[in-house]
């Protein structure tokens, strides 16, 4: 992790012109480890619902996201996907095939066979940052424009941190 997938979506989701693509229901939720089908569910319809859901019931949950999302445009992220289990991923997609067209599910993962089983269209694989890169992060956030001494004393120590944080940006 580290690498930026999370808060790519966010600028995504965030992003002003989503507005100019008309998603009627806009939706985030974390899938996280724990991918238990009724859970992941209930989070999703409870971010398109902004209530909680107490139901127990995965066929009444399906229900209401059917009744939710039905000839809508929606964008759901679903942050964090770990789970590589097609039956489960198919059972939580059910109710969301009933979306209106250009509909869009987002997915942030580590794992490419998670891509995969989704039958994404598209795919973006995020890269750690090369050195200079990293360095410029860096040194944009931790230097002081106008102390030159201190900024020259501080670069060694600087190079060192950016050479440890492996090009990732979240540790920079």
């Amino acid at each position: 992790g580290g690498v930026g997938k999370t808060t790519l979506a966010q600028h995504v989701y965030n992003d002003p012109r989503m507005e100019e693509a008309n998603f009627g229901i806009k939706a985030w939720v974390c899938a996280s480890n724990d991918f238990d089908v009724l859970t992941v569910s209930k989070k999703i319809l409870e971010a398109i619902t902004k209530s909680k859901d107490d139901s127990g019931d995965l066929e009444m949950v399906h229900g209401r996201l059917k009744e939710k999302l039905s000839g809508k445009i929606f964008l759901l992220v679903l942050d964090d996907v770990w789970n590589e289990r097609r039956e489960k991923w198919e059972v939580v997609q059910t109710p969301l095939i009933y979306g209106a067209q250009g509909s869009k599910i987002l997915v942030t993962t580590r794992s490419k066979k998670v891509s995969s089983m989704m039958q994404s269209n598209k795919v973006h694989h995020l890269k750690q940052l090369q050195e200079d890169h990293s360095w410029q992060v860096f040194a944009k956030h931790a230097l002081q424009d106008d102390n030159t001494q201190a900024n020259f004393e501080l670069k060694e120590i600087g190079i060192k941190i950016v050479k440890k944080c492996k090009g990732l940006p979240l540790a920079l």
